[in-house]
Formats: C-alpha cells, structure tokens, sequence
C-alpha cells in the first residue's frame, strides 16, 4: 500500500510538471505570427485603451503632467532658435520629467524606511465555526461525543523595534537614495541640453552644406547650358558638357542625402524638447569660444570633469547606495533584533466540548530578542549578494572615470585640430575669394568668361561652406567639454 502510494504521487509529480511546463510556453509560433499579423485583438485593445484613458482623465498629480508634457505642439512648427529650443528641453524633455519622477520615488521610499522604525499596530478578525469529536479520551471528563459552536476572535498587535540595524541601515539608504535621485536629474539636465543643443548644431551644418549644395548644382546647371551652346557652335566639345553634368548629378545626389540627415536632426529636437521644428536658425559661434583649448590646461580639463561631472557623480552615489546595502545586508543576517510587543485578543466561544461557552480576554506585553544565527529567513545570506554589488559598483565608477578622463582630454585634442583646421580653411578661402576678385577683373577687361568666373565662385563658396561647416563642428566640441566638465548649465543657459 506504501509503495502504491508513493507511485501514484510520483505518476502526479510528473504530470504536474509537464503541465507547468506547457503552461509557461504558449508564446507559439503560430500565436506569434498571429500578433504580428492581425496585432491584439479587438476585444482586448479596446479594454487597453478604456483603461488607459480613465487613467489619463484622472484629476489629480497625472492631469498636472499631462498638462506639461501632453500638448500638442504641431501647430507650432517653425524656425526656432537656440534659445527657445534649450528652454523647451527643460520644461517637456521626457528623460527631465523622469528624472523628477525618481525624486519623487527616492522621496517615497525614504518614508517607507522611516516608517519602518514606527509603531507597527494591526487589528485582526476572525470568526469561525469549531467542530469538535471526541473520538477516544482516557479522562472521563472529557467522555465521547461532539460539538459545534462559532468562534469569534478580535485581536490587537502592537510591535516597536527597539534595536534593529538593518532598518537603521535602511533610513541611511533611503536619505542617499534620494540624493543620489537628485544627482540623476542633474544629470539628465544637463545631457538634455548637451543632447538639444549638439542636435541643433547638427541641423545647423546640414542646412549649410543643402544650401552651398543647391547653390552649387544650379551654377552647374547653367554652365552645362552654356557649354551645350557653346557646344552648337563648335566652340566646345560634348564632353566638357557630360563631365559637368555628372558634377551637377553628384552635388544633386550630396544634397539627397544632406536632407535625410537634416530631417533625422529636426527629427531628434523635437523629440528632446517636445516642440515640433521646422527650420533651425542660424549659429554663430560666440566671442571667446574659439581657443579655448588654449586657455585651459589637460590637467585642469580633467580635474573639473572629474569634480562636477554629473555622470561620474550619480556613480559615486551609486557606490555610497552599495557600501549601505552592503551594511544592511550584514545586519539582516547577522545582528540581533530587540522588539517591544503588546498582543490583545477577546475571543468569544458560543459552545465547547464541554457544553458550555466562554469569553476571554488575554493581554501579552513583552521584549522580543531575535539573535539570527543560520539561514534565518531560508534564503541564504544576503551578505555574499551585497559584496558583489558594491564591488561591481566600484567597477563601474572606475571605468566610468577613465570614460570622462579619456573623452575630456580627447575632446580637447579635437579642438586643437580644428582651431588649426579652421585657420588653414581661412586662408583658403581668402585666396579663394581673392581669385574670384581677380577673376571679375579680368572678365571686365574681356580676359576670362563667365565659365570661369562661376567656377571660382564655386570654389569660394565651397571653402566657406567648410570653414562654417568646422566652426560650427569646434562649438560642438566646446559643447561637448562643457558637459564632460559638468558646465552646460552655467555656460550654456548663463
């Protein structure tokens, strides 16, 4: 019979687990294809949307971020400057809004902690129906026969802790936690603008290299139709006329693609500022920008990243939140908890084996020591998880640290190179427009023609559009350094 048993809940066990296991794999391929066919079902998203919009239309904290962040900002599209565009990233930027969510978080969970070290008092109710049969008894008192009577029990708990490290622990962490919230939306300001402000340089260079591109395929143009007619008339051959226009069809082609990449960077400003953009406005680079690489020093550059900025120091929390973790954890399983408790209960009996009832009340005040010794909660030792975690927290805030140094001291580099870039690119274009001035001389004199006037121009606008193309490349840098070093706010919006 004991064998027979113990087969037939071996037979069960395994139907259980091949059950569980079909059970967890439903996400078929036929299921699969059917979802991305036909999407969710009717049914289903319907219930989704209704859902969703009651939470939406709530009147409360939810109807103040819809207010802020839910606009419909399309009538709106329009050359934007600078300016408004980095305002707009404060006010509706969706990694801001979370950052300021965190806070909240950080703030909520710093209470629950403290409330952990509260009074803990509880009420409980329970009404029940007893059915009781003496079966055999050897006291005579007792006798055989049966009883049924409710039971009604009320009873008031009442738990303080007195001394308990591990919640200790637990307030220190969430008062860090909470700075290290308000470490986050530091960062996430100043990436919002870093990010708003290099996306409209971006915008800002394609725009110059469409318009020098359009400038360049219609001067094309119109000398491919002057060689066609120079062409008729024997003065030219056909295939100076192919070779410009297959420069036209490139610089045609160039622009294509300079528009692809001007709309993916109006594109991205809208989505960082919550502002739909049409047009950028143009950039000039600010007096005293240029030769900054000059006036500051490796050394300094990469002291100043290393103190203010704002990735680094959310890691740094982010080491600090370990090490108390760490502490909690050792705590937990390794510190004695003291408690003060006080138990009341009133319990009503209706019946008993006896034949008759009773009401009773009980009141148990006492301390509580609880000295964890091994595997106290049946899940291992929280410690060994905790010294993981701090040590790959301080993985992170050391690679992050040569991140920043490397890309300060590379970025400053970069400048160097384009300080020197952008004085060749000068040079070049003021010979360039100087043989455009020698060139219209000489068409007035009758020595040269419009071909090869336009040529010149061509030539004098192609470095111009370089030589802004590469300032506007050394602001990004700039940019670049100021939120390396933790300056965008100060630089930027001041």
């Amino acid at each position: 019979m004991y064998r027979r048993t113990i087969s037939l809940l071996a037979v069960g066990a395994c139907l259980g687990l091949a059950g569980c296991d079909g059970m967890s794999n439903k996400a078929t391929p036929e299921r699969l294809g059917k979802l991305v066919d036909n999407g969710l079902p009717e049914d289903t998203r319907a219930k989704a949307d209704e859902r969703f919009d009651k939470t939406m239309s709530r009147a409360n904290s939810i109807a103040g971020l819809n207010e802020a962040l839910g606009g419909d900002a399309v009538g709106n599209a329009a050359p934007r400057p600078l300016g408004e565009l980095l305002r707009a990233a404060l006010e509706h930027n969706p990694d801001i809004g979370r950052a300021a969510q965190d806070i909240n978080r950080a703030d909520a969970q710093r209470m629950r902690a403290i409330f952990g070290y509260l009074p803990q008092i509880s009420a409980n109710y329970v009404s029940s129906t007893v059915e009781t049969t003496v079966v055999a008894s050897d006291n005579g008192v007792f006798e055989k026969g049966t009883a049924t009577y409710p039971v009604t029990t009320l009873t008031l708990e009442l738990k303080q802790p007195l001394i308990d490290m591990s919640r200790v622990y637990g307030i220190q962490l969430g008062r860090t936690a909470r700075t290290a919230s308000e470490a986050r939306y530091i960062a996430s300001v100043q990436k919002a603008l870093y990010e708003t402000f290099d996306a409209y340089l971006l915008a800002s260079q394609s725009k110059m290299k469409m318009d020098e591109l359009g400038r360049r395929s219609a001067s094309l143009r119109a000398q491919a139709g002057a060689e066609a007619s120079l062409s008729e008339s024997g003065l030219a051959n056909e295939t100076s006329r192919r070779s410009i226009l297959s420069e036209q069809a490139q610089a045609e082609s160039d622009r294509a693609i300079e528009t692809t990449r001007y709309v993916e960077a109006l594109s991205r400003l809208a989505y960082l500022t919550g502002t739909a953009i049409s047009d950028v406005q143009p950039v000039a680079v600010p007096n005293g920008v240029l030769g900054t690489e000059q006036r500051l020093s490796p050394e300094a550059a990469k002291e100043a990243a290393r103190r203010n900025n704002a990735e680094l120091l959310t890691i740094a929390m982010s080491v600090v939140q370990a090490d108390l973790t760490r502490k909690q954890a050792i705590a937990a399983d390794f510190a004695p908890v003291v408690d003060l408790f006080m138990r009341m209960e009133t319990e009503t009996r209706e019946g008993s084996r006896f034949g008759g009832g009773s009401e009773t009340e009980e009141t148990t005040t006492g301390v509580r020591l609880t000295l964890p010794i091994f595997n106290a909660r049946g899940d291992g030792l929280r410690t060994l998880d905790a010294n993981v975690d701090l040590r790959a927290s301080i993985v992170d805030f050391h690679a992050t640290r040569r991140q920043v140094d490397t890309e300060t001291l590379m970025t400053l580099e970069r400048m160097k190179q384009l300080s020197s870039a952008i004085g060749r690119l000068s040079q070049a274009y003021n010979s360039a427009n100087a043989n455009v001035r020698t060139e219209r001389d000489r068409l007035e004199t009758g020595e040269s023609n419009n071909l090869i006037l336009a040529a010149r121009e061509r030539q004098a606008g192609e470095f111009k559009m370089e030589l802004e193309v590469q300032r506007i490349e050394y602001l990004r840098a700039w940019v670049r350094l100021q939120f390396l070093t933790g300056a965008m706010s100060k630089n930027v919006l001041g």
